[in-house]
C-alpha cells in the first residue's frame, strides 16, 4: 500500500512538474519577438549557350568565385564566324553597287543634259532652215512680180525677150532652192522630235537608275542585319558570368556538346542572401518593408546578422510541412521574405537560420 501511495506521488510530481513545463515554455513562446524559421537562398543565375557548338573550354569549377564579365566558357566558333565573314562580305558587296548606281544615275544625268542641248540645237536649226526657205519664198515671189512687169513692157513694145529669159530663170532657180530648203525644214523638224524623244529616253534611264540606288540600299540594309546577327552569334561563342558569385553547378565537360537553351553553369550571388519565414495571422502587424530583422545561423551560434524585411506575402497560406510556427494553432500563415546583406560570403545558401523582429513579442 506505501509503495502504491510513493509510486502515486512520484506521478502527481512528475505531471506536475511536465505542466509546469510546458505552461512556462508556452508563456517564454509567447513573450519571445516574432520570427520563425528559415534556410537560405541566394540569387541563381544560369550560363546558358545560344549555340548548338561542343565546348571548347571551361575555365571554372564548382566552388570557384567569379567575377562580373569574366569568360567562363569557350564554344566551338567556326561556323558564326564563317557567317560573319560572309555578312561582311555582303556589307562591302552592297556598298560598291550603291556607289556603282549612284555612278549610273550621274551618267543619266549627264545623258539628259546632252539630249536637252541637242534638242535645243535642232530646234535653232529647224528654225534657221524656216527662215531661209522664207527668204527663198520672198526672193521667188519678187522674180515674178519682176516677170510680169517684163511681160507688160513687152506687151508696150518696150521690153524685151532677153529680159524675160533671164526673170523665169531666176524663178526656176529659186523654186529649186525653195524645195531644197524646204526638205531641209522637213529634216530638221524630224531630228527635233527624234531629240525629243532621246531626251525622254534618257529621263527614264535617270529615274531606273535612281530606283537601282534605292534597291542597293535597301541591299545594304538587308547586308548590315545579316551582319548584326552575325556579329551576335559569335558573341555567343564565348560566355561570360552575367555577375559576380560563385560556381554552384558544372554540368558539362570541354569536348560535351551544348545544345541551345542549355545550362552550362550554375552560379549563385551571395553577396546577399534572403530568407523566407512564416508568420501566423496575429503576428502579421510585426512585419513591415523594411523592418530590421536579426538572423541567427546554426554555423555561427551566438552571432547575430543584420537584415530588413522585402516582401510580406499579399495572402494567406497553409504552413508547410517544415516550417515550426509558434502558434500551432493558426494553421494559416503569411509568406515574410527577408534580405541579409553578406559582403564577406560567410552566409552560404542551404544554411538553416532563426530569423526575429526585434521589439515584437507580448506578456500575457
Amino acid at each position: 500500500m506505501k509503495r502504491f501511495v510513493a509510486i502515486f506521488v512520484v506521478l502527481v510530481a512528475l505531471l506536475s512538474t511536465g505542466l509546469y513545463l510546458g505552461l512556462r515554455r508556452q508563456a517564454l513562446e509567447t513573450e519571445r519577438p516574432s520570427g520563425g524559421s528559415a534556410t537560405l537562398e541566394g540569387l541563381e543565375v544560369g550560363v546558358v549557350g545560344r549555340l548548338a557548338a561542343r565546348i571548347v573550354a571551361i575555365h571554372v569549377d564548382e566552388g570557384d568565385g567569379v567575377e562580373a564579365g569574366q569568360v567562363l566558357v569557350e564554344l566551338d566558333c567556326t561556323e558564326p564566324q564563317a557567317a560573319l565573314a560572309e555578312a561582311t562580305a555582303a556589307v562591302n558587296a552592297a556598298t560598291v553597287g550603291i556607289e556603282l548606281a549612284q555612278l549610273g544615275v550621274e551618267l543619266a544625268e549627264v545623258g539628259v543634259d546632252t539630249a536637252e542641248r541637242q534638242k535645243t540645237a535642232a530646234g535653232a536649226q529647224a528654225k534657221a532652215t524656216k527662215s531661209q526657205k522664207d527668204v527663198l519664198k520672198v526672193q521667188r515671189e519678187a522674180a515674178a512680180r519682176e516677170l510680169k512687169r517684163v511681160n507688160e513692157l513687152i506687151a508696150a513694145g518696150a521690153g524685151t525677150e532677153q529680159a524675160v529669159d533671164r526673170a523665169q530663170s531666176a524663178i526656176e532657180t529659186l523654186s529649186q532652192q525653195e524645195n531644197a530648203v524646204g526638205s531641209q525644214v522637213l529634216a530638221a523638224n524630224a531630228q527635233r522630235e527624234v531629240v525629243g524623244m532621246a531626251v525622254v529616253g534618257s529621263s527614264v534611264q535617270v529615274r531606273l537608275a535612281e530606283a537601282k540606288v534605292q534597291a542597293t540600299l535597301q541591299d545594304l540594309e538587308r547586308a548590315k542585319s545579316a551582319h548584326i546577327r552575325a556579329q551576335a552569334m559569335v558573341a555567343e561563342c564565348t560566355l561570360k558570368a552575367p555577375i559576380g558569385g560563385i560556381v554552384q553547378t558544372r554540368a558539362y565537360e570541354p569536348g560535351e556538346v551544348a545544345m541551345p537553351g542549355t545550362r552550362l553553369l550554375t552560379l549563385v550571388d551571395t553577396r546577399e542572401v534572403f530568407a523566407t519565414f512564416y508568420l501566423p495571422n496575429a503576428e502579421l502587424a510585426a512585419a513591415k518593408p523594411d523592418a530590421e530583422v536579426e538572423v541567427v545561423a546554426d554555423a555561427y551560434a551566438g552571432e547575430v546578422f543584420k537584415g530588413s524585411v522585402s516582401r510580406v506575402g499579399t495572402e494567406a497560406e497553409f504552413t508547410p510541412r517544415n516550417v515550426q510556427t509558434r502558434a500551432d494553432r493558426d494553421r494559416l500563415v503569411y509568406a515574410v521574405e527577408v534580405r541579409i546583406p553578406n559582403a564577406d560570403g560567410r552566409l552560404r545558401p542551404g544554411m538553416a537560420v532563426e530569423v526575429t523582429l526585434p521589439g515584437t513579442g507580448k506578456k500575457d
